[in-house]
Formats: C-alpha cells, sequence, structure tokens
C-alpha cells in the first residue's frame, strides 16, 4: 500500500511540475505576443513616417519640409477618356485591333514556350480549329490543347459561329467577331489555315475582352480600376486622363506620350519595362525613363534618342512575356528591365510559404510575436528560394533576352534598388517593417526577409549578365538605403527616381556612344 501511495504522489508531483511548467509557458508566450502587438502599436501611433502615410501629419514633415507625395498607385481615383485630338503632333490614334491581334498571332506561331502557354493564360484564350462548309453546317470545331470539357460555353462558341455570315469566311483573310456571352463580352480572332470554294479552314482564338482579370496584391484590389485596366495589372485603357495627378496613359496602353509606329528613320527607341517601379513618378514627366532621356538627350544633344515608360503596375515575368509581341510592334533598338519584385513577394515567398509545415504556417497566420521574431529560426531554406528565382523570374528573363537578341534587339538589366535593413536607423527601420506587413508580406515573409532574397535575386541577376555578355546597371549598388530615396520598401521618392536614371545614364552613355558610331572604340562590359 505504501509503495502504491509513493507511486501516485510521484505521479501527482510530475502531472503538478508539468501543469505548472506549462502555465509559465502560457504566461511567457501570450506576454511575449501581447509584448510584440503593444510594440507595433506604439510603431503605429509614433512612427512619423507610418503617420504620415496615415493621413496624421502633412507630407512635408517627411524630411526637409519638401512637399512631395508618397507614390504607390495614389492619385489614380478617377479616370476619364481623354479629350482626342488626333492629328495634333503629340496625339497619334490606336493601333487597329485586327491588326494589333494579327500581330500578336504572328508571333504565337513562330514562338514557343513559355511565351505560347503565358499568352493563353494572361488573355485567358481557348484555340480552336475550325472547319465549315460553304453553307455554315456541318461545323467541324475542335480545341488544340484542352480538353473539350475544360472550356466554358463550348455550345455558345459554336452556336456563335454558325451564325457569322459566310461573306466573312468566303475572303480567306482573317477577322476578328465581337459577342456577348451571358452578360460578358468575347472576341473571337479568325485566322485562315485554307480555304476552298466550298470549304473554310480556320484557327479560332476565343478570349474575353477583359482577359482574366485577376491582381496580385491584395492591397492593390483596393485601389480604384473604374475605366483604367483593359486586363487588371497588365494593360491599361489606351488614352485615359487621371483627374487628381498628371497621370496619361498613351496610345498603347502606357504611361508616356504617343508612341508612332512605325518610328520615324534615324530614331534610336529605348523601351523600360517593368512594373510599378518603372511606371512611378508624381507625372508622366517626372518617372525614372523621362528623367533617363533627359540625360541622354543632353549628353548626345539630338533628339534620335526616344526613351518610353513601359511600367505597368502588378507586373510579373510571366506577364512581360505574354506582352511580348506588343514590345517587339513598337520597334524597340534596347529594352531595360527593371523588374522581379511582385515575382518575389507574391510568387517566391508565396511558394516558399505555401511548402511549409503546416504546424509553421499556423504559427505565422496567428501569432505576430511568431511572425516577426521567430523568423530567423524558421527561415525558408536558400536552395529553394533559388529554385523558385529560377522558377518565377529567371526562365523568363532568359526567354525574353534569347528572342529580343534574335531579333537585333539589345537588352540591359538593372539590379533592383533596395533600402536594406541592416542600413537603416530604426525610425526608418520600424517604418519599412510596420508597411511590409500591412501592405506586402502578410503572413509569409518579413522585410528583414526580403531584404536577404532580394540580395540574392540580384547577386542571380549579375551573375546571370557576366554569363551572358548583357548589360548589367548597378542601380542597388549606388542607391543608399534610406527614406530620402525610398518611399516604401521598393518605390522611390522622387530624389531616389533621379538617381535611378542618372545611374542608369552613366552606364549607358559609353554603350550608346558605341551602337551610335560615335567613338571609335569603347569597351561596354556586364560589370
Amino acid at each position: 500500500m505504501e509503495l502504491k501511495s509513493k507511486k501516485k504522489r510521484k505521479i501527482v508531483y510530475i502531472l503538478g511540475y508539468s501543469l505548472f511548467i506549462l502555465f509559465w509557458i502560457i504566461v511567457i508566450c501570450l506576454s511575449l505576443e501581447l509584448f510584440e502587438r503593444l510594440r507595433w502599436k506604439h510603431i503605429e501611433k509614433t512612427n512619423k513616417f507610418v503617420r504620415i502615410r496615415k493621413g496624421e501629419l502633412l507630407i512635408k514633415e517627411w524630411d526637409n519640409g519638401a512637399e512631395e507625395s508618397v507614390h504607390y498607385g495614389e492619385g489614380k481615383n478617377i479616370f476619364v477618356p481623354q479629350q482626342l485630338l488626333i492629328g495634333e503632333p503629340w496625339c497619334y490614334a490606336e493601333p487597329d485591333p485586327l491588326e494589333m491581334w494579327s500581330y500578336r498571332f504572328s508571333i504565337y506561331f513562330t514562338e514557343t514556350e513559355p511565351f505560347q502557354s503565358s499568352f493563353c493564360d494572361i488573355y485567358n484564350i481557348h484555340q480552336f480549329c475550325m472547319e465549315i462548309n460553304q453553307n455554315n453546317s456541318d461545323l467541324i470545331f475542335s480545341p488544340i490543347k484542352e480538353p473539350l470539357e475544360a472550356i466554358p460555353h463550348i455550345s455558345e462558341y459554336k452556336t456563335i459561329i454558325e451564325q457569322i455570315p459566310k461573306s466573312k469566311f468566303e475572303v480567306g483573310l482573317a477577322f476578328l467577331w465581337d459577342e456577348n456571352i451571358k452578360g460578358e463580352s468575347y472576341q473571337f480572332f479568325f485566322c485562315p489555315i485554307y480555304n476552298t470554294s466550298n470549304h473554310y479552314s480556320y484557327y479560332v482564338f476565343v478570349h474575353p475582352q477583359k482577359g482574366k482579370n485577376e491582381g496580385i496584391n491584395p492591397i492593390l484590389k483596393k485601389l480604384a480600376i473604374n475605366d483604367l485596366w483593359d486586363i487588371n495589372y497588365f494593360s491599361y485603357i489606351p488614352h485615359i486622363n487621371s483627374t487628381e495627378m498628371p497621370f496619361r496613359i498613351n496610345n498603347f496602353g502606357f504611361r508616356d506620350r504617343d508612341f508612332k509606329v512605325p518610328k520615324e528613320e534615324g530614331v534610336f527607341r529605348i523601351l523600360c519595362i517593368g512594373a510599378s517601379t518603372t511606371e512611378e513618378g508624381i507625372s508622366n514627366q517626372e518617372t525614372y525613363p523621362k528623367f533617363l532621356e533627359q540625360e541622354l538627350k543632353k549628353h548626345f544633344g539630338d533628339n534620335r534618342i526616344e526613351v518610353f515608360n513601359c511600367g505597368v503596375s502588378g507586373m510579373v515575368l510571366k506577364k512581360h512575356c505574354a506582352k511580348l509581341p506588343d514590345y517587339l510592334y513598337l520597334q524597340p533598338d534596347l529594352v531595360i528591365l527593371y523588374e522581379g519584385i511582385n515575382n518575389v513577394v507574391y510568387e517566391v515567398f508565396q511558394k516558399a510559404f505555401d511548402n511549409t509545415l503546416l504546424t509553421t504556417r499556423i504559427a505565422f497566420l496567428l501569432s505576430h510575436f511568431v511572425r516577426k521574431q521567430m523568423r530567423a529560426f524558421i527561415s525558408y531554406p536558400e536552395d529553394r528560394i533559388k529554385l523558385y528565382i529560377d522558377r518565377f523570374i529567371m526562365n523568363y528573363i532568359d526567354y525574353l533576352c534569347k528572342v529580343f537578341f534574335l531579333k537585333n534587339i539589345d537588352v540591359c538589366i538593372s539590379s533592383i534598388g533596395v533600402p536594406y535593413r541592416d542600413k537603416l536607423n530604426s525610425e526608418d527601420r520600424d517604418y519599412y517593417d510596420f508597411y511590409y506587413e500591412k501592405e506586402w508580406g502578410y503572413p509569409h515573409s518579413t522585410f528583414q526577409q526580403y531584404c536577404e532574397v532580394m540580395k540574392l535575386f540580384n547577386e542571380i541577376l549579375k551573375e546571370y549578365c557576366k554569363k551572358n555578355s548583357i548589360l548589367y546597371i548597378p542601380v542597388e549598388e549606388n542607391i543608399p538605403a534610406s527614406t530620402k530615396y525610398f518611399g516604401d520598401i521598393c518605390h522611390m521618392r522622387q530624389e531616389g527616381i533621379k538617381l535611378k536614371a542618372q545611374i542608369m545614364a552613366e552606364t549607358l552613355i559609353p554603350y550608346l556612344e558605341k551602337r551610335l558610331g560615335l567613338v571609335n572604340s569603347s569597351t561596354v562590359s556586364s560589370e
């Protein structure tokens, strides 16, 4: 009996101590969580830059009393069609839809992956082969790349085609046909394969007029999109003006002056492609492509160099791949690529997060303390991050570069400016931490992780340029980490935009002198 009693007491002691330890573990965890949440609230209430972003302080308090806004899609609230003056020197007509789609599909037929899948995915295109006799009966309508059951509205497609006048097919030319299906506008592009006197054979490409219209950044979805997007975060509607800031869309759907196609003889045309970090600026004339154009014209002293802003908010490399025909149509001589941030934040990190243990993901979702303070102990493996960078970014960059080179279009790649966390003072660091969590990284990453992965990505870009003899622009290496230059983790204030353009100009001038034949010899290095 005494032995049994001792065993019971021992079990009770063990259970008691275990519960005591568990109780204090819970208390400590809750205290740490409470501390982190209170610290976050303190940052929100006291950090100067956070308060400016929230409208509690005037923007002139940012630094030196400068009057300037912070950019992140701000001001794009109300857009109205321009009062067009086609024929005026500054205003050119929008491209003919049939001509543009014919050109896009001419590229589609000559290119392979990853272009074809990207193109069809972004525009939400379904492909068919159609054969029909002269009386528009006995229609054979078969999908090319998808199973029949996977294609929506297939019966409606067949009905629409049967009702198209046979005169459209008799000519044997490509044509467009617009129809409304269940309240949504669809476009059919017919491309002839072969025609006889009583038999027509066509490729048919069907897509909704607005593409997929899926955003990437959930924060971006909060921005007004009334009458702005042709396809969300891929293409703007041409000739649209903002009523609240100098934001004008040109005849090809980019934030710049109108394109003239074909370009004038002797013109050297540069396209700056990217996302909002290319598009950004307080006016159309105060973006990095425009500052770059000013620097180049100042150096070369003539107007034969054109630099166009082809940045579109929310873009990723897959979308640039789908937009390849549009870039080629504009007849560039040089393409500057400043891109990859959206891919890193919304694809690389998201994929790494999705492949993390379920318990870890739940902890990141629920706990401020774990999400912000424990990342160093629960980090993503570097080899996995490299794998995702290669899959979501470098594969597309490599493809675009190869296509441009085959078309005799030069490419240069810029590193991405980053306000590296370890180079910031405490107030700046708290500000970037706060807004990265609020607008970018929840729950898959922190600002510190963003800085680490962007540093790795910039190293990969530099090595890629060196390996492939591509001109490399060292933006990252020459823009200081400071709120003087960065409005958030990647978007720049006007000082940063001007500095970025200056760095690019200094790198490009030796290349352009050689390319334009203005010097006898010049060394252009990818370093």
